[in-house]
């Protein structure tokens, strides 16, 4: 029991791991089409919300 315990805490057996990654690589697509207008992956994700919702300010 110990013994899988410890496998369940290994990294390849995390799900949070490749959702970071995945999520990493997302953002590095985004950031050179968003360079110019100089604006962030999260303030670009902020920006859509926003829009979205045209009763938030």
């Amino acid at each position: 029991m110990a013994g899988q315990k410890i496998d369940t805490l290994k990294l390849e057996n995390q799900l949070c791991f490749p959702l970071y990654a995945a999520a990493r690589k997302i953002t590095a697509a985004y950031t050179p089409l968003l360079k110019p207008l100089e604006m962030t992956y999260t303030q670009y994700i902020v920006f859509l919300v926003l829009w979205e919702k045209d009763d938030i300010s």
